[in-house]
């Protein structure tokens, strides 16, 4: 008997746009309902492919909802699934943990009668005889789940496909708080034949070699710039000796990309609005007629660094319009970023007092780090209106953002030095 399972995890239903608004002609709209178009095209996927079963592997919602139509919204993506006879299983990740959620609706039951969400005080099971699959899962009751969970996943059923559907960090993934940690190897003495892990919002098999498939799927819908590439989906064949196969489908309706720009051998800032226009083309190639949101990052050492930064409003300006005009509205410029470094320090203008001063400065800047340009901007800070939530409006634990204010307050004095020294 020949069967389809489709894996998800981390759909963030109506996950809040972060920073967004201050972008000025930012698709704000089309960005923030990307989670339900996406969803709607996971279904549809579903339904399409007659799967036979959807497994979710936590992190359905992004926290507590705002509003009703975030539970509601999903209350009928589920029903979808259900009239088209496909039952569902979920688990709760980290942001929709048990005691997260003070909102809940009614859910569909699964064609069996069977409860669609899964236990969250013990290792929860659901059967599916018709189809020989058994689904072991257990949803996060707590937020910060820091306990083996699953280290209490009982053995396989005999004669049955059994998946083990977990939400967890495994040892630990780059950028993830590490929750229910475990190793490949814990999960692959279960015996199961296929592990669907949410969490971790990066793609990819993990299973060790000869052994079960360990997969994360990523999440369905990419949400800011370090989500970037295609997001969506695994569709896993079973096939009558419990051997399986999986695919990955598209799901994401909102592209992010990041176009990094190799300046070193570059004489003239405009060289960069030629090279994006050609990364460009490509990435809109592959974005399918999605909305592409890409980021711009000039890196290199390079003769450019200070004009690259002196320079750096009007050539995100230009890099704007090449979006607009070469974009067919489906492009939208995020961010332009300069992480380059000078080619030379040695000035074409004889100032040495002045920059030696500059370079005293801001060495004392780096080496001191955020506390004290967190001082230097603490009066500022205070004069900022309470919308503009003044609280938040400096990342200071970035230590990249406090690099990048150094330099491009560094080479904007330097320019203004060379050239007032040129005037003279």
């Amino acid at each position: 008997m020949n069967r389809k399972i489709l894996h998800a995890a981390d759909i963030h239903l109506d996950s809040p746009l972060r920073n967004l608004g201050r972008y000025e002609h930012a698709p704000v709209d089309r960005i923030r309902h990307a989670s339900r178009r996406a969803l709607e095209n996971m279904v549809q996927l579903a339904i399409d492919q007659q799967v036979d079963l959807v497994v979710i592997a936590g992190d359905l919602y992004d926290g507590d909802w705002t509003d009703q139509n975030t539970g509601l919204f999903f209350v009928g993506q589920a029903s979808k699934l259900v009239q088209a006879g496909i039952p569902l299983v979920v688990i709760r990740g980290n942001h929709d943990a048990a005691n997260l959620m003070t909102s809940t609706l009614p859910l569909p039951k699964n064609p069996d009668g069977s409860e669609i969400m899964l236990a969250a005080d013990r290792v929860d099971l659901r059967t599916f005889d018709d189809l020989a699959i058994a689904v072991h899962g257990r949803s996060f009751r707590t937020r910060a789940e820091t306990e083996n969970l699953a280290a209490d996943y009982p053995a396989p059923i005999s004669g049955m496909f059994n998946i083990g559907l977990l939400h967890t960090s495994l040892t630990g993934a780059e950028g993830h708080d590490t929750y229910a940690p475990c190793t490949a190897a814990q999960l692959t003495d279960k015996n199961y034949d296929y592990w669907a892990l949410g969490h971790v919002h990066t793609r990819g098999d993990h299973g060790l070699d000869g052994s079960a498939p360990i997969v994360f799927s990523g999440n369905i819908q990419g949400r800011h710039i370090r989500e970037t590439g295609p997001k969506g989906c695994m569709i896993v064949e079973i096939d009558n000796s419990n051997q399986c196969s999986s695919t990955f489908h598209e799901l994401d309706v909102v592209r992010w990309e990041l176009c990094r720009i190799d300046v070193e051998s570059m004489q003239h800032v405009d060289e960069v609005i030629d090279a994006f226009q050609s990364q460009l083309a490509q990435m809109i190639a592959t974005a399918d007629n999605r909305l592409l949101v890409t980021r711009v990052e000039a890196i290199g050492k390079t003769v450019l660094h200070h004009e690259l930064h002196h320079r750096k409003s009007q050539l995100k300006a230009s890099l704007q319009a090449t979006a607009v005009s070469h974009g067919r509205e489906q492009v939208w410029l995020e961010e332009f970023k300069t992480r380059t470094t000078p080619l030379s320090t040695t000035p074409s203008v004889d100032l040495d007092g002045p920059l030696e001063s500059l370079a005293a400065i801001t060495s004392e800047l780096r080496s001191s780090g955020s506390e004290s340009i967190e001082q230097e901007l603490r009066s500022l800070i205070k004069k900022l209106p309470l919308e503009s939530d003044s609280e938040n409006a400096f990342p200071f634990d970035n230590e990249q953002w406090i690099t990048e204010l150094v330099d491009s307050a560094s080479s904007e004095v330097l320019s203004r030095l060379q050239t007032e020294g040129v005037s003279q």
